[in-house]
């Protein structure tokens, strides 16, 4: 397919993970993504970060990133619109360090609010109740990036303390408040009836399109990547050296990289630029970017 007739008729636009997918695991460097970051920015084609990062914590990375787009946080609670872009006018939240925000799912003051009384039922520790520098002895965090993570608009991360046996209760007792629960790595993440999957469902139906069709990349290495997985034209799972790939059972075929992390990103972006007749950075020819994963 030429680029002339990708152009006119099958614009992409890609959604990505960032930890463990656009960032290393370890390091989170991203430095063997660029070359295909700035051919993606360079061709005009959106990138769109979905990440359970909050606003605060992207304010200086998405500069590093060079990438100027609308951004998906808290694992879909809400986007972050750059003021002064047209698709800025959506957003009917606020605004917050030149961002526009809309709300997906529930704000964190009402989520605040619906947790309150399922503390007499429940043993649980929230963001809310933590310093700054008891978050950083937790994760390792550097105090300043534990604010930023702090920083929060649609979601609140809490220690659980009581019995395994009572959070499946205690998730059905969010659901009665229209609340979710997802569980990372460290915490369990309260948010409303919201994912990555909704939040990008609602991004690809409102993006500015004229009579362009649609055809969406979706990025991902983990868990919580899975329902934005199934919402993608091209899902790619991009391995991890820290976890198996998830198991996503979508109509469509399923890839997974052959290298891990950013290194496994460029492979597969380089794979699907390919495909659709992008004329690729010297050294970075199509090659097996990626494999079928099993089912």
């Amino acid at each position: 397919m030429s680029e002339q007739t990708h152009n006119e008729q099958s614009p992409l636009l890609i959604f990505t993970d960032l930890d463990g997918t656009l960032l290393d695991h370890y390091s989170y460097s991203f430095e063997p993504a660029l070359p295909v970051i700035e051919l993606l920015n360079s061709e005009g084609i959106p990138w769109i970060l979905n990440t359970s990062k909050t606003l605060a914590e992207l304010s200086e990375l998405r500069i590093a990133l060079n990438n100027s787009h609308p951004m998906i946080v808290e694992n879909g609670g809400g986007i972050a619109f750059p003021a002064g872009q047209p698709m800025a006018a959506l957003a009917s939240d606020g605004a917050k360090g030149g961002f526009h925000l809309l709300t997906l799912g529930v704000q964190r003051a009402d989520i605040l609010t619906k947790l309150e009384p399922l503390r007499r039922e429940f043993s649980f520790r929230e963001f809310s109740d933590m310093s700054a520098e008891e978050l950083s002895e937790l994760t390792g965090l550097t105090v300043s990036q534990a604010q930023q993570a702090m920083d929060r608009q649609f979601s609140e991360p809490l220690i659980w303390q009581d019995a395994e046996a009572k959070l499946a209760q205690f998730a059905a007792r969010l659901g009665e408040q229209t609340l979710s629960l997802l569980r990372g790595g460290r915490f369990i993440h309260v948010i409303g009836d919201s994912d990555k999957g909704k939040a990008m469902a609602w991004l690809s139906t409102h993006w500015p399109q004229s009579n362009h069709l649609l055809t969406t990349v979706a990025l991902g290495d983990g868990e919580n990547d899975v329902a934005m997985l199934l919402q993608a034209d091209f899902p790619i799972i991009v391995r991890s050296p820290a976890h198996e790939p998830p198991l996503v059972k979508h109509h469509r075929p399923v890839l997974l990289t052959n290298l891990y992390g950013p290194a496994g990103w460029a492979e597969a972006l380089i794979g699907v630029l390919d495909e659709f007749g992008y004329t690729l950075p010297a050294g970075t020819g199509s090659t097996s970017a990626a494999s079928p994963s099993a089912e």
